[in-house]
C-alpha cells in the first residue's frame, strides 16, 4: 500500500543531469591556400597540429552555452607550406540540473565537451574531405587531463601573482 505524503514533507530532489537543448556550428572556416598544388603535387601525408580550447558562459539560471574550439593546421612535411587550415567553433546550449556549485567547472570543461567532441570531429572530417583531402578523424581528446592541466596552470599563475604582489610591498 502506498504511503500518503504528509503535508510539508520534503519532495525528493531530482537527480543531477545535463540536458542538451541544442548543438550547433557557431563558426566554421576552411582554408586551402596552396590548392591545387597541395592536392596534386605529391605532398604526401601532411604534418598536422591540433589546437583545442573551451569556452562557456552562463545564459540564464542553469542554462549555459559551451563551445569547443578546434583549429587544425596541416603543412607539407619539411616545409612551411600550408596544405589546409580548419577552424571550428562547435557549441551546445545545455541545462545543468542539480549540479553542485563546486562541480560546475568540471561538468562544463569535461562532461559537456565529451558530448560535443564526436559531432565536432565529424564536422572537421567533412570539411577536410570537401576540401579535397581524405577525411581527417581527430584522435579522441582526454578532457579530464585537459581540465587538470588548466587548473594547474591557473594555480601556478595565482601563486606567481601572489609572489609578485608580496615583492612590491
Amino acid at each position: 500500500m502506498a504511503e500518503a505524503k504528509k503535508p510539508g514533507a520534503e519532495q525528493p530532489q531530482q537527480p543531477a543531469g545535463i540536458q542538451v537543448i541544442s548543438q550547433y556550428t557557431k563558426d566554421l572556416s576552411f582554408e586551402n591556400p596552396n590548392a591545387p598544388e597541395s592536392l596534386i603535387g605529391g605532398w604526401g601525408q601532411p604534418e598536422t597540429t591540433v589546437q583545442v580550447s573551451l569556452r562557456h558562459q552562463k545564459v540564464k539560471d542553469d542554462t549555459f552555452e559551451c563551445t569547443l574550439n578546434l583549429r587544425v593546421e596541416a603543412k607539407k612535411k619539411d616545409s612551411d607550406k600550408i596544405a589546409f587550415i580548419a577552424d571550428l567553433a562547435y557549441a551546445a546550449l545545455v541545462i545543468l540540473r542539480n549540479i553542485p556549485k563546486e562541480n560546475l567547472q568540471p561538468v562544463l570543461m569535461v562532461e559537456v565537451p565529451k558530448l560535443l567532441f564526436p559531432f565536432a570531429r565529424e564536422v572537421i572530417a567533412g570539411a577536410v574531405s570537401k576540401g579535397g583531402y581524405p577525411p581527417l578523424y581527430l584522435t579522441p581528446i582526454n578532457f579530464e587531463a585537459f581540465y587538470v592541466a588548466e587548473m594547474q596552470r591557473l594555480k601556478q599563475e595565482q601563486e606567481e601573482q601572489g609572489k609578485s604582489t608580496a615583492k612590491k610591498k
